[in-house]
Formats: structure tokens, C-alpha cells, sequence
């Protein structure tokens, strides 16, 4: 499981809770998220500093005061889910066939399915292929599927 990052803007209110000892921004860790209202995001935040180590505090904030941190090159959607969440949509469809990856061989290019990079580099490697380029595209519409 990956730890999403964030870093907090200028124009929050809270940036100086983004700061390290040199006032530069450093990643916080995002602890929470709940997509109701208008704070959405519970992140690790900066209270002070003791003796050169960083006290924490968890704050609120909406999505238009933090920038994410991308995980992927090419990644188009981000998903926040809770541990149980997770677990519960682990083999459902909809979620394990949400995006849609180009895998581009020497002698052939193939579409596939899956949830994330990983979980498609698994399944290309238990498919014995191991020479590839890999990139997220857009997923097909139902207009574009009929044709």
C-alpha cells in the first residue's frame, strides 16, 4: 500500500504547517479523507519543532489548499480508499477493471485492465512477458465500444 503525499500552498491558511526548519515545503503524509463537506483531506501536519525533531498535529483541509503528490507517470485518476474499503473492493469488477493500460511489445500492442501498475505488471510477468512499455490511456465509451 502507498502512502499519498501532500504539500500544503501558499494560499492556505496553514502553510507554515508545511514548512520544515529552512521554510521550505516538505511532503506531508495524508492520514484521512472523507468526501463529505468541505475539508476533505486529514493530513500529518507541522505543529513546532524541539530539538531539530518535528512535532505533528492532524488537520482538515479542502482540496484546493493542497497539491498531491503523483505516484505514477501517466496516472489519471487518484483513488483514496480506507483499509476496509479496500479489502471489500479488492475483487469487485468495477474497481479492478477501473483503468485501462497500453502495453506495447516488440511484435504487438494489447490493452488491459487492472487497478493500478503494479497489479498489471504481475499479470504481464505471470504471462511470461517481460520486454514491454507500459502507459495509462483513457478508458473506451460505450459510443466508441459499438463502433
Amino acid at each position: 500500500m502507498k502512502i499519498l503525499k501532500a504539500k500544503i500552498l501558499k494560499t492556505s491558511n496553514h502553510y507554515h504547517r508545511g514548512l520544515n526548519q529552512k521554510g521550505k515545503p516538505v511532503w506531508l503524509s495524508i492520514t484521512g479523507f472523507n468526501p463529505q463537506g468541505d475539508n476533505n483531506y486529514k493530513i500529518k501536519a507541522i505543529k513546532s519543532f524541539k530539538n531539530g525533531f518535528a512535532e505533528y498535529i492532524e488537520i482538515w483541509l479542502r482540496p484546493d489548499e493542497i497539491k498531491l503528490k503523483q505516484h505514477e507517470d501517466g496516472q489519471l485518476t487518484l483513488d483514496i480508499f480506507s483499509p476496509q474499503e479496500l479489502d471489500d473492493n479488492k475483487h469487485n469488477p468495477r474497481y479492478y477493471n477501473q483503468r485501462r493500460y497500453e502495453i506495447i511489445t516488440k511484435n504487438e500492442k494489447v490493452y488491459m485492465y487492472g487497478p493500478d501498475y503494479e497489479t498489471v505488471k504481475g499479470n504481464l510477468k505471470r504471462s511470461g512477458i517481460y520486454e514491454y512499455s507500459i502507459k495509462q490511456v483513457k478508458r473506451l465509451t460505450k459510443d466508441e465500444l459499438k463502433e
